[in-house]
Order: structure tokens, then sequence, then C-alpha cells
């Protein structure tokens, strides 16, 4: 424990503090093969879990990714960098129910269009069906493997949204250079690296 006249200073960081990672996403068969034999092959398996995710799209902000896992987390990720093969993306807000008005204030101001739907009082139902009602919307099934390697995460999903059955592969890492020399030595092509915004909107 550190101190500063003589009371204890907090060194861990605040929940509301960014988060931020870089990604290399694919829903192309062909990739999807070529990475689910690298990460099985030299990859740890972490765990298997199944979970349910809502995404709420806005027209004109395919950099924004508000979405709702379980019924029970919000969280809004963006993307940073527009053109470069691995994508920089922020997760700014993450946060259960019931919000905190600091929150729900903070989520507000970086969705302009779904602010009125953002108050400390929302439960899970309200805010989705209040946020459904002013953005394009998504419900997805995933069951999704998680792997370790490194300072690298693998996520390979197998989503249902429509009664459609998708694969995605993705990696991920607070790095950049690991997750360049992997697509570098697979030989994975850049109009594969595809989010799940891109890849929603698209379908």
């Amino acid at each position: 424990m550190l101190y500063y006249r003589n009371r204890p200073v907090k060194t861990h960081r605040p929940s509301s503090v960014s988060e931020r990672f870089f990604q290399w996403r694919s829903f192309d068969s062909k990739s999807d093969d070529i990475l689910i034999q690298e990460i099985e092959a030299t990859f740890e398996h972490v765990k298997t879990e199944t979970r349910t995710e809502e995404y709420f799209l806005l027209p004109g902000r395919r950099n924004v990714m508000p979405r709702m896992i379980d019924n029970e987390t919000f969280e809004v990720r963006s993307l940073l960098n527009d053109n470069e093969p691995i994508e920089l993306w922020e997760r700014s807000v993450k946060t259960k129910f019931p919000m905190k008005r600091s929150v729900s204030a903070r989520i507000g101001c970086a969705l302009p269009k779904l602010r009125a739907s953002f108050n400390s009082v929302a439960t899970p139902d309200s805010l989705s069906e209040a946020l459904q009602r002013k953005s394009k919307y998504y419900k997805a099934s995933k069951t999704r493997r998680l792997y370790q390697k490194g300072k690298m995460t693998a996520e390979i999903s197998t989503l249902e949204i429509d009664g459609e059955t998708q694969t995605s592969v993705a990696i991920q890492c607070i790095e950049k250079e690991p997750i360049s020399r992997l697509v570098k030595k697979l030989k994975l092509k850049k109009a594969d690296n595809t989010n799940f915004v891109d890849y929603l909107l698209a379908s």
C-alpha cells in the first residue's frame, strides 16, 4: 500500500478508464479455416461459453458499436482507425445495471441520438426496447471458444442471427505487432478483416 500524507493512495485504475486493443476479425470461411488451425495448434484453450448479444447500430456511425450482453452488461466500443489492416478499438464504456448517473451521462454524450434512452433507473429490458426504436437492431446467440497466447487473445465464435449460422474468428491484443506478425505469417488478406458492425450492416 502506498501512502501520501499518511493517507492510502489507490493504485488501481477506475473502471471508467477506457480500454484500447488491436483486432483482426474474419467472417471469411477460407481465412477462418487458416486461423482456426493456427489457434488450435499454437494457442492455449481458456474456456468456452454461450451468451446472448444485442447490437444497436446507428445509421452513419459504423465506427461505433453499442451492445448488450446477456441482458446484464452494456458496453460501447468505438473504432479509432478506419484505414489500417489491423483495427484499433476502444471500449469506452462497460457497465452493469443499475447504471450510475455519471455513466449514463457519458454514454449519452457519446451517442447523442440515443441520449434520451439512458438514465440511472433504466433496466436492461427497458433500455433495449428504447434503443431498438432508434437503431438497427440485431440479436445473436453466440458460442465462443477463447484462447490465449502471450499477450494475444483468440476467439472462435459460432453465431446464430435471424436463423442463420455464421462462424467468426478474432485475434485481439493490446499491442499491434503480435497480430501483424501472425497476419503476415498466415498470409491473410486485408479485405478479409471485417468487424461486427460492417458484417451486420452488410448482411
